[in-house]
């Protein structure tokens, strides 16, 4: 009967209160020099068990862009961590970290909004970058310590865009990515294009060096008749060279007809002539051919 009595009265009675410490206004100067002039603390590297943490649920705010026109959609990750400094219990570890809470959301709150408006609408992973580096910056340094506790607190930021931008956005970007898509394209078309150009002026050149290279390409796209194209490859090779001899003879007799003597000799005293008038010196005129000198 007792022991119901006690368990009725345990759980009908109230929930005790968190004791929560004061802080001290008046600190010991030398530990608040320390205190100010100590390299800024590392993230919080305790163990689980060691301390009090706490990780709030995300939390999603829009937060304006710059004009204000626009938006950001940003969510906010908070990780707590609160280390005794003396023999305190966790109710008033966690009631430390509440306390904190407020100060720190305002924090939070007036460094999104300062950097979110910085950046266009549509940049939200420059703006995302910014948020991280300013909140990385502001709570470097611990939110709450004092001779009791210290609360700790690291903030993760997530930036999306919003539901009027997020339509047009999507819009550019298929666009940006048909154009990369046919710009991908054309440039290996042109590479292929490029080889096969060089494959071709390779061939024709090793054709070109060859005078059978012709019919050797006519028996490789149709390889019939070979004897048939022997045979008039020989024929065009000999009418080529009857008009090679035929052109040869022309070119002697019109050489027979003109005194080429003559002409040289004429040539040879305009050149002189125009020499002079231009104040070039030039050798004495000689009449001895320089095959009649010894």
């Amino acid at each position: 009967m007792n022991l119901f009595k006690r368990l009725w009265k345990r759980l009908t009675s109230p929930a005790p209160v968190a004791r929560r410490h004061v802080c001290e206004e008046d600190y010991n100067p030398i530990a608040l020099t320390h205190r100010f002039l100590q390299p800024p603390p590392m993230p919080c590297d305790h163990p689980s068990g060691e301390g009090l943490h706490v990780r709030d649920e995300p939390l999603t705010i829009d937060t304006p862009a710059s004009g204000d026109a626009l938006t950001f959609k940003v969510t906010l990750w908070s990780s707590w961590c609160a280390q005794p400094k003396e023999d305190l219990s966790a109710d008033d570890l966690r009631a430390e970290i509440n306390t904190s809470r407020q100060k720190a959301q305002g924090i939070v709150d007036d460094l999104v909004r300062t950097q979110g408006r910085r950046f266009e609408a549509y940049l939200p992973a420059e703006a995302e970058a910014a948020m991280e580096e300013a909140l990385s910056v502001e709570f470097l340094a611990p939110v709450h310590d004092c001779d009791n506790v210290v609360v700790k607190c690291s903030v993760r930021v997530r930036v999306a865009l919003c539901e009027e931008v997020l339509p047009h956005q999507r819009e550019v970007s298929i666009d940006l990515m048909k154009s990369h898509g046919e710009l991908r394209k054309t440039s290996a078309q042109v590479v292929l294009m490029s080889g096969q150009r060089d494959l071709w002026v390779n061939f024709l050149e090793q054709s070109a060096t060859n005078w059978r290279g012709r019919y050797a390409v006519q028996l490789a796209e149709n390889p019939r008749n070979v004897a048939e194209a022997i045979k008039i490859s020989e024929t065009e090779r000999h009418e080529r060279v009857e008009q090679f001899i035929q052109l040869a003879n022309n070119v002697a007799n019109n050489h027979r007809s003109t005194n080429l003597y003559d002409y040289v000799i004429s040539s040879e005293s305009a050149l002189r002539t125009a020499l002079e008038r231009l104040g070039v010196p030039v050798p004495e005129l000689t009449s001895t051919r320089p095959w009649d000198r010894p």
